[in-house]
């Protein structure tokens, strides 16, 4: 039977980690004062300390992208009330600058279809007036529906915010509310709302690595996110601990075990941190547009996003894609009795394991799954809410899976 111990890794250090990144002073690690190069910053000196090599001499790889962002005033009132931004409230990550008042007009909260909104309406005749929808619409707040200029969906679960490369090119207003904020019967609904597009802002992906001590000219990636959604104006906070500081400080943590223990390195160890994830995995695809290490020789990538929990099991994203890696990892799973449950799952492209594998390269996501936390996209995705339930589980899984590497063929895909 094969064990590894659970005394490798470090949860105080993650979790003084995840508080350093989800702290007001990093603004939620986006465009926002710039809070993603200041997390940026935080990163390259954690990898000088833990004695994490740079490629080509920096730790930092820089592209550029656009970006709708929301430097000072977001306010909406119902009925003359002043809503609380993000806990009451968000706009469309898309939206124009904007100061006006609606009219509010009630659909029934049996819609589910844009087309019973143009049976119902006549869109010839919306000017200054907003449309109520129910929650099943979808993402309707944020895709818009044609010919309506302003909209308000209700929501009675937790109200998620976005990130968009681009700003709407009419003055159409559109706000997610929780039901309770707006309730039925309002008659009005005030914005004033200041946006700027951000045209090929500066951006960077921080990388380190650890040489092999066997095989140095090939690579096991460690890759997170440490990007998230900023602030929405200046007093919305989205601070991003379990999206995704839990990932970044895991990465850095094994980074920091391998630089310690560079003979467990059989391989060239690259610690990967990226931005724009939220933006549409922008940094990941640019890492392997423009990489720092030959792709063909890359043996195996771990995408780590969101697992600070982890109660209720973990899921390996592209678990199915790569059938004999996902044995592996439910064998040491069973022998070392680590999570509940593993699940595999299917090919999906929603988070930084993507690129790499459409560029060919194995990769799985890893997520945590547990009741403990449920916090996504919110305000309240704050470090004191994340437990790491599991954590000491997942870095053995992972450092074990590592350690059995070299005894494996290369791993195939399966369609």
């Amino acid at each position: 039977m094969f064990v590894l111990p659970l005394t490798a890794q470090d949860r105080d250090y993650v979790k003084r980690v995840v508080n350093d990144l989800s702290n007001p002073g990093m603004h939620g690690r986006a465009s926002f004062k710039n809070g993603d190069h200041i997390a940026a910053d935080y990163l390259v000196r954690e990898m000088k300390k833990a004695g994490l090599r740079a490629f080509e001499g920096s730790y930092k790889q820089e592209y550029s992208y656009t970006v709708n962002n929301f430097p000072s005033k977001v306010a909406a009132k119902v009925d003359g009330k002043p809503l609380v931004p993000g806990q009451d409230f968000v706009v469309s990550p898309s939206m124009r600058s904007l100061r006006r008042s609606y009219e509010l007009v009630w659909l029934p909260d049996t819609l589910t279809k844009v087309a019973s909104v143009y049976q119902l309406t006549d869109t010839t005749r919306l000017d200054g007036k907003m449309l109520v929808l129910p929650d099943a619409m979808g993402e309707s707040y944020r895709r818009g529906i044609k010919g309506v200029p302003a909209l308000a969906q209700r929501s009675s679960g937790n109200i998620w915010w976005h990130v968009s490369r681009r700003r709407d090119e009419t003055d159409r207003a559109a706000i997610k509310v929780r039901k309770e904020s707006l309730p039925e019967g309002a008659k009005q609904v005030s914005l004033d709302v200041k946006s700027e597009l951000l045209v090929n802002r500066k951006a960077y992906n921080v990388t380190g690595f650890v040489e092999g001590h066997n095989q140095p000219d090939s690579f096991v990636v460690f890759v997170a996110h440490y990007d998230h959604l900023g602030r929405m104006g200046k007093k919305a906070l989205f601070p991003g601990a379990s999206d995704n500081a839990s990932g970044t400080a895991a990465v850095l943590d094994l980074g920091r075990y391998y630089a310690a223990n560079p003979e467990k390195a059989y391989y060239s160890m690259v610690f990967l941190l990226v931005s724009g994830e939220e933006a549409g995995l922008l940094g990941s695809y640019h890492f392997v547009n423009h990489p720092l290490i030959p792709l063909e020789k890359t043996r195996f990538v771990f995408n780590f996003d969101m697992v600070g929990t982890g109660s209720e099991g973990l899921s390996v994203v592209n678990g199915l894609s790569y059938p004999e890696a996902f044995r592996i990892m439910e064998s040491i799973n069973q022998q070392q009795e680590l999570f509940p449950q593993i699940t595999a799952r299917g090919e999906s492209c929603n988070s930084d394991h993507c690129p790499f594998h459409q560029k060919g390269v194995p990769a799985v996501f890893l997520f945590t799954r547990g009741r403990e936390n449920r916090q996504y996209h919110d305000t309240g995705d704050i470090a004191s809410k994340l437990p790491f339930t599991r954590y000491e589980q997942l870095f053995t899984l992972v450092t074990a899976f590592v350690q059995q590497l070299p005894a494996q063929p290369a791993f195939a895909v399966t369609k």
